[in-house]
């Protein structure tokens, strides 16, 4: 199951990668993507997320903006930390995303992990318990740990019984390290099921933004991202021959770039 890719210097361009192999090898188990910038865009990358939003948006998909915020919720933070920002996303989150018998958000699981039952019932926020142990470390306040800091998405009593309708994300490792005077923050992400044309470059734009806030609510620097997709595949439900255009034209973007004839705005997109 150790199967990486080549390391990439941005989401897009790892995803690019990615899924030009996908095409060629077909479906790949263990498939791993390394991104030493996390939060970065190339030039001309923009216009890859374009084309992937405007393919998704003509087959009634979810945005690529859609998907990212899933993982963070980046129109909510407004830089008064991660308690303002919980209270935001759960007032949203009530009003307009929760639905009986769906799974929820990853976002949601991150603030609002469910602790006891009846009267001793609760949430646990993961990430304000994460960024407490992260500041702590940073200021010496407590002594430095590189393997205690994590975020569960996979909970079996919600999600083991279902075969459909659930998490694909399941863990998050986040790892400081010291290089010196430098403090960085480094994040693995586990997925038991990517379908890659949906979701995954969504994904890597929202794991990519939770790290850079985690990392500047904790003082570190930005690290970089790993991601290991236990099952990746381009996805079934989609026309081969299509999805083989769109990633021709995600080679070379600046020639094929009829994402943006439906008017959807690069900022928007990729806006950190």
């Amino acid at each position: 199951m150790y199967n990486p890719m080549t390391p990439e210097p941005t989401p897009v361009s790892a995803w690019v990668s990615a899924a030009r192999r996908l095409r060629t090898e077909g479906d790949q188990h263990g498939l791993m993507l390394h991104i030493e910038d996390p939060n970065g865009f190339l030039p001309g990358e923009d216009e890859v997320v374009c084309l992937v939003d405007a393919f998704l948006r003509e087959h009634d998909k979810c945005s690529v903006s859609t998907v990212a915020n899933t993982i963070f919720p980046a129109a909510l933070d407004r830089g008064d930390g991660i308690i303002a920002l919980t209270e935001r996303y759960m007032q949203v989150y009530e009003r307009r995303m929760h639905r009986q018998g769906e799974w929820g958000r990853y976002f949601q699981r991150m603030v609002a992990w469910p602790k006891g039952s009846g009267k001793d019932a609760g949430t646990v926020n993961q990430l304000s318990e994460n960024i407490a142990t992260l500041r702590a470390m940073r200021s010496g306040e407590a002594k430095f740990f590189g393997n205690v800091t994590e975020i569960a998405l996979f909970d079996p009593a919600r999600d083991l019984r279902k075969k459909m309708n659930r998490q694909c994300l399941s863990f998050i490792e986040l790892k400081p390290e010291r290089d010196g005077d430098v403090w960085r923050l480094n994040m693995m992400a586990v997925y038991r099921n990517h379908y890659y044309i949906q979701r995954t470059l969504g994904n890597l734009i929202g794991l990519g933004r939770l790290l850079q806030f985690i990392a500047d609510q904790a003082g570190f620097d930005l690290g970089t991202l790993t991601i290991q997709s236990t099952h990746a595949c381009l996805d079934p439900d989609l026309q081969r021959g299509e999805v083989s255009e769109l990633l021709t034209a995600c080679e070379d973007p600046t020639v094929h770039n009829s994402g943006l004839s439906r008017g959807v705005s690069p900022k928007l997109i990729v806006a950190k």
